[in-house]
């Protein structure tokens, strides 16, 4: 997507979030760059998937993990600083700093899909729904906060 379509896409998701009466819970921008973080984490969620499902059998299961994870990470890292936080200076630093939160995120996706299974007995889809909303919005926090902020 060229940057000029972007923008146009941007400014339509922010006069409907406007419009939504999101603005009063967080300034409109924010919720924009939100919007695209979760999109962009979708891409990685699914190339995830991807990669793990094309290794496994052929390596083991923990490689195969590491190499979806990192991969999606990669993939997420380089969409994010491109399209949701215009970041291209100090990439490499940024790129470590965004892999210890996206690590960081897995642990919290972790604890809670267990705590949602072994303790509060949710149903599978509730806990994993759980887990996959506490993970990203510990990235996303930690990606505008520290990793990825200007």
């Amino acid at each position: 997507m060229t940057d000029s379509r972007l923008d146009r896409v941007e400014a339509v998701l922010e006069t409907a979030i406007r419009r939504a009466g999101v603005g009063r819970l967080c300034p409109p921008t924010h919720a924009v760059r939100a919007a695209e973080f979760g999109a962009v984490g979708l891409s990685g969620a699914f190339l995830n998937v991807v990669l793990l499902f094309a290794l496994l059998g052929d390596v083991p299961y923990v490689v195969s993990g590491f190499v979806a994870f990192f991969g999606a990470a990669a993939w997420t890292f380089a969409l994010n600083s491109r399209y949701t936080f215009e970041t291209t200076d100090r990439l490499g630093r940024r790129f470590v700093r965004y892999l210890g939160v996206c690590t960081f995120g897995y642990v919290i996706y972790t604890a809670v899909l267990t705590a949602g299974l072994r303790w509060l007995t949710l149903p599978y889809w509730l806990a994993s729904l759980s887990a996959v909303t506490g993970g990203g919005l510990c990235n996303y926090l930690g990606s505008e906060w520290y990793a990825l902020a200007s």
